[in-house]
């Protein structure tokens, strides 16, 4: 089984900023789409505290950029791949489901090339010096982010030691 955004959320916010586990142990659980949705509302200065668990404030720094850089490139690869036809018609029925729906999980990473993991890594810096870390922990950040991003699209062996596909 692949990695999924969270996972890889939580092993650079283990490595990064392990002062915001709890923050992502608490995201983990909840709806994926409604967090992606609540992070962003968050993170673009607009409503004070939207999920209750502190993101507004200074020091929730890593999660916000990690996950979102790593949700949009997991979406653009999706896109890519498959095309944007299919990526609207799938907006357009999630539009359709009842509100009752079961909860979302978080994605799966898929594989990455040179130049989407470039642009996620510009991104990742961007974002995170804009936040106000210093240069040298945005570069490491975003090295950390580019490096789990090009093992943990590949698809983990199974206990027989083949290879899943």
């Amino acid at each position: 089984m692949r990695a999924t955004v969270m996972d890889v959320v939580r092993d650079v916010v283990d490595q990064r900023a392990p002062e915001e586990r709890p923050l992502v142990d608490d995201l983990a659980g909840l709806d994926y789409e409604l967090v992606i949705q609540r992070v962003r509302r968050a993170s673009d200065g607009r409503g004070g505290d939207p999920l209750g668990f502190g993101l507004s404030d200074a020091t929730a720094l890593v999660t916000p950029v990690v996950l979102l850089a790593v949700h949009e490139a997991c979406r653009a690869a999706v896109a890519d791949a498959t095309g944007r036809l299919l990526s609207r018609a799938t907006s357009a029925l999630g539009r359709l489901r009842p509100s009752g729906r079961r909860q979302i999980a978080p994605p799966e990473i898929p594989d990455f090339d040179r130049d989407q993991l470039a642009a996620v890594r510009s991104r990742v810096r961007g974002e995170a010096v804009r936040r106000g870390l210093p240069e040298p922990d945005a570069e490491a950040l975003a090295d950390s982010v580019v490096a789990k991003l090009a093992t943990a699209g590949a698809a983990e062996p199974e206990p027989d030691g083949t290879s899943a596909t």
